[in-house]
C-alpha cells in the first residue's frame, strides 16, 4: 500500500540573531519550498536578503538599532532593555505575518515563546526549529551530571530568557485574548512543543539528553544564493600555494581584532603555512605575504579547500567544518562556543580548546602544530564527517513534518 501524500502546508519560518543563527534556515526554508510548501520567512531586515535571493517571501522585523547595541558590553539592565524591545518588535511582525493565513509556525528558539503565543491565539501548530539546546548555553552545569545537569541547564537558561520575553509575552496575551498567565508558565511553553535541531548526533555524548519531546536531525546546510560565485583574488590565492589554514571568528564583535590578526601572522610565519582570515564582525586580518582577509563565503564551498580549520566554535562553523573532513582547532568566545569545543576535543578531533581571552601566540603555535602534524586528528574527523554524512538534516526535517502533516 503506497502512503498518502502529505499536503502542501502554508509555513511561516521564524528566525533572528547572528549570521550562525540565521544561515542553517536559509537551506531548510529552500528545501521547504522544493518540496511544495508556501514558505514566508520572518527575520530581521538586515538578514532579509538571504531568503529573497532564495525567491521567498519575508516579513522583516526592523532591528537596526537594537541589533547594533548587540555583543557590545553594557550593564544587564540595558541587555534586559534591549532584549525586550526586539521582542516587542518581533511579536508584532510575527502577529501580523501569521495571522494572514498559516498552517504551522517554525521557530528559532528565540522566538519560540513569542511564536507558541502567537500559534496558540490563531489555533495554529507551533514547532521548534533550534541549532543549539538551551542547556549549551550553560556547558559547565550541563556537564555536571549527564541528566540533572543538562535539566538545570536548560531551565537555567530559559530563567534568564524570560524577563526579556515577559512583555510581549503578556501584551500577545492580551491582544489575543488568552489568559495573563504567570511569567514562568509561559517561559516554560515551549517546553510542550515538540523540537526539532539541526544537529548531527555524531557530535552529541550518548548520555547528553535532549528535552523531550526533542531530537537531533542532523545539519542544515546553507543554501548559497543562486548568482554567488567565488572572488577572483579568493581563488588566485587557493591555487597559488598550499591549502592554507583558515581563521574565522564569525559574529563576535569583542574580539581584540587588531591583536588576534597579529597572533595569526606571527603563527602562520612560525609555521611556515599560509592563512586565510575571515574578517567576521569583529573586521578582523591580518598583514603577511602568506595570509589573505577575505568577506564572507559559503563555508561548505570554502572548507574543503582548506587544511585546517581555526575557529570560535560557533555550531554551524563545527558542523561545516567537521562535515568536510577540515581539522578544527576550538577557540571558544562565549555563548555555546565552550560546549561545542569541549565536544571537539571529546571526540578527539583537535589537542585541546583555547579559549579567546586566554589566547597567545604560543599556544596558538603549539597547538596548531600538534592539528597539523598528529596525523591522528585527520583520521578521525574523516571518521566523524562519515558518520555526519549519513544524516541528512534537512530531507529528514520533510520527513518528519510530512508524517505529522498526514497524522493530523
Amino acid at each position: 500500500m503506497h502512503s498518502v501524500p502529505a499536503p502542501a502546508l502554508r509555513v511561516l519560518l521564524a528566525t533572528w540573531g547572528t549570521m550562525g543563527d540565521i544561515a542553517p534556515y536559509t537551506g531548510v526554508a529552500a528545501g521547504l519550498s522544493a518540496a511544495g510548501h508556501q514558505v514566508t520567512v520572518v527575520t530581521s531586515a538586515r538578514h532579509a536578503p538571504r531568503f529573497t535571493a532564495l525567491g521567498l517571501p519575508v516579513r522583516a522585523m526592523h532591528l537596526d538599532d537594537q541589533e547594533e547595541l548587540m555583543g557590545r558590553s553594557k550593564p544587564v539592565t540595558a541587555r534586559v532593555r534591549n532584549g525586550r524591545d526586539i521582542a516587542r518588535t518581533a511579536s508584532g511582525t510575527l502577529l501580523d505575518a501569521a495571522a494572514e493565513g498559516t498552517d504551522l509556525i517554525l521557530a528559532h528558539p528565540l522566538l519560540h515563546p513569542l511564536c507558541a503565543v502567537v500559534a496558540e491565539g490563531l489555533g495554529t501548530a507551533c514547532t521548534g526549529l533550534y541549532t543549539v539546546g538551551h542547556a549549551m548555553v550553560l556547558p559547565r552545569l550541563a556537564a555536571l551530571a549527564p541528566w540533572r545537569g543538562h535539566a538545570l541547564a536548560d531551565l537555567g537558561t530559559r530563567l534568564l530568557l524570560a524577563p526579556m520575553h515577559a512583555p510581549a509575552l503578556r501584551r500577545l496575551c492580551r491582544t489575543l485574548g488568552l489568559p495573563d498567565r504567570p511569567r514562568a508558565l509561559l517561559s516554560h511553553l515551549t517546553r510542550r512543543h515538540r523540537a526539532y535541531y539541526g544537529i548531527s548526533g555524531a557530535l552529541l555524548p550518548a548520555r547528553s539528553p535532549l528535552p523531550s519531546p526533542h531530537s537531533a536531525l542532523g545539519h542544515w546546510t546553507p543554501s548559497r544564493p543562486p548568482d554567488w560565485r567565488p572572488d577572483p583574488v579568493l581563488r588566485d590565492f587557493l591555487d597559488g600555494g598550499p591549502p592554507p589554514v583558515f581563521f574565522g571568528f564569525g559574529s563576535m564583535r569583542t574580539l581584540d581584532a587588531a591583536r588576534l590578526g597579529r597572533m595569526i601572522a606571527e603563527a602562520a610565519a612560525a609555521l611556515g603555512v599560509r592563512a586565510l582570515v575571515q574578517s567576521g564582525a569583529a573586521r578582523l586580518s591580518a598583514a603577511s605575504d602568506r595570509v589573505l582577509t577575505i568577506g564572507e563565503c559559503p563555508h561548505d564551498w570554502l572548507f574543503p579547500r582548506v587544511r585546517a580549520a581555526v575557529h570560535h566554535a560557533g555550531p554551524g562553523t563545527v558542523h561545516a567544518s567537521l562535515a568536510a573532513a577540515v581539522p578544527t582547532l576550538p577557540v571558544p568566545v562565549a555563548l555555546d562556543q565552550p560546549y561545542w569545543a569541549r565536544q571537539v576535543v571529546r571526540l578527539g578531533l583537535a589537542p585541546g580548546a583555547l579559549p579567546a581571552r586566554r589566547l597567545t601566540t604560543a599556544g596558538l603555535v603549539r597547538a596548531l602544530e600538534s592539528l597539523l602534524r598528529d596525523d591522528r586528528y585527520r583520521r578521525r574527523t574523516e571518521a566523524v564527517s562519515r558518520a555526519m554524512a549519513r544524516q541528512d538534516g534537512v530531507a529528514a526535517l520533510l520527513a518528519r513534518l510530512a508524517e505529522e502533516t498526514r497524522r493530523g
